[in-house]
């Protein structure tokens, strides 16, 4: 598959963490109304997180009491947001999430920005894995690019996935009816967008920290 390049103006501006009050100050005085701008936002914090386990796109995880919070603590500072359009992955913890934060609100569903695919590891902890298929478990720790678990995608794949659909939001959001887009997804999904727009080399991607409910703004003027 061809690498698709984002537009060369695509890049990030701020992040923040769930519910914060900073966001409305910014918005005011340092963006305009009509600046194209991209609410790129991980779902809430989800049901059985304490465990390090491979919940990718097949483990359909709903959120958490704290989860559910996080993502209502984003109602008040997106409630004068007119968005253009909102956009989940398919997964109920990234729709909860949506319909938390815009209640009564349509919401495209999109499996092109769903999580990584993790195949037959899907749902298991590191810990079974570590010890039932250690030389596969540490060959994906150290081929984190191009390693492809059984049945499942590589991070090279899920940027093949992920970037066209981010390229197809920058191009809508140059449209004045779109230029305010939330996208809620997941942390290899950001760490994809994230990675290209930083020029990090996708091998260092977990250099990427990103935690439940964390926005990221991404602009998309020159």
């Amino acid at each position: 598959m061809v690498k698709v390049k984002l537009q060369g103006d695509m890049k990030i501006v701020d992040r923040y963490m769930p519910g914060s009050k900073q966001l409305q100050e910014d918005l005011s005085n340092r963006y305009s109304a009509q600046e194209p701008l991209i609410f790129l936002l991980r779902h809430g914090q989800i049901q059985g997180h304490e465990t390090k386990r491979f919940t990718g796109g097949r483990t359909d995880t709903p959120l958490d009491d704290i989860g559910r919070a996080q993502a209502i603590s984003w109602q008040r500072p997106f409630s004068e947001i007119r968005f253009g359009a909102i956009y989940s992955s398919e997964l109920k913890r990234c729709i909860e999430t949506a319909e938390l934060i815009c209640p009564e609100k349509e919401i495209d569903i999109d499996p092109r920005i769903n999580e990584i695919d993790m195949g037959t590891w899907d749902g298991k902890s590191f810990a079974e894995l570590c010890e039932t298929m250690p030389q596969q478990f540490e060959r994906r720790g150290s081929q984190i690019d191009h390693f492809r678990p059984p049945g499942g995608e590589s991070f090279n794949d899920l940027s093949d996935r992920v970037l066209p659909f981010f390229k197809g939001c920058g191009e809508a959001g140059e449209s004045q009816q779109l230029n305010r887009i939330l996208v809620v997804t997941h942390a290899g999904v950001i760490r994809v967008l994230v990675s290209s727009l930083l020029g990090i080399n996708l091998k260092q991607i977990f250099q990427i920290k990103i935690d439940y409910c964390q926005l990221f703004l991404i602009s998309n003027t020159t």
